[in-house]
Formats: structure tokens, C-alpha cells, sequence
């Protein structure tokens, strides 16, 4: 399943961003790990900045707690 914020907001237009608000904003909208891994060998390649790489992988952390609950949700 595609995530919209690839399509609206690919990672070279949205990483450009000249502020940290747009910028974590994008990511809060991220809803997959394979998109976060994409913007995250995105910035790794290109800017290296680590307060949005810390934040990238602290989305997934909150996307991989999400799906483990659900999953312990539906087992019950």
C-alpha cells in the first residue's frame, strides 16, 4: 500500500524545506515504515541532519508500538 505523503510530498521537496515545523509536520502525517525508510535513505544521502533523522526513526518506533498493539488487540 502506497503511503499519500510519497506522492504529494516526495522526499526531495519535502527534506528541501528551509524549517524544521514543515518538515516534522510531513512526517507526523507518515504511516509506513517502508515510507519512513525512504525519506530516511533520503536524508542520510543528501542533508545528513540529525534532529530530522532522530525523528524519522522515532516515527517508526511509534508506527512498529502501534502495530504491535493492534495485533495483541486482535489476538484477545
Amino acid at each position: 500500500m502506497s503511503d499519500p505523503i510519497l506522492d504529494e510530498l516526495p522526499p526531495e521537496r519535502l527534506l528541501d524545506a528551509d524549517h524544521l515545523q514543515p518538515i516534522v509536520a510531513g512526517i507526523n502525517c507518515m504511516h509506513s515504515i517502508e515510507t519512513i525508510q525512504q525519506y530516511l535513505a533520503y536524508e542520510n544521502q543528501h542533508e545528513n541532519r540529525t534532529p530530522i533523522q532522530c525523528r524519522l526513526r522515532e516515527r517508526a518506533r511509534e508506527i512498529r508500538r502501534d502495530e504491535s498493539g493492534t495485533e495483541e488487540r486482535a489476538d484477545a
